[in-house]
């Protein structure tokens, strides 16, 4: 089984990179079955927090 560690920085709203790193992380662990890790850093870490009103288009639920 593949570990891999995705790291973010970028804000979770305004920007696609965490958006879409997270989908590529989600289809990696899907077809793959490997074992997957954020690390989410700086204004990247709002968007591990609950209840949260997204944008039209961004949200991964």
């Amino acid at each position: 089984m593949q570990k891999l560690l995705f790291i973010f920085n970028s804000a979770p709203y305004g920007n696609e990179s965490l958006f879409s790193g997270l989908r590529l992380a989600l289809q990696i662990q899907e077809q793959h079955k490997a074992q997957i890790k954020l690390f989410l850093m700086s204004d990247s870490v709002t968007a591990g927090l609950k209840k949260q009103n997204p944008a039209e288009g961004y949200n991964l639920q």
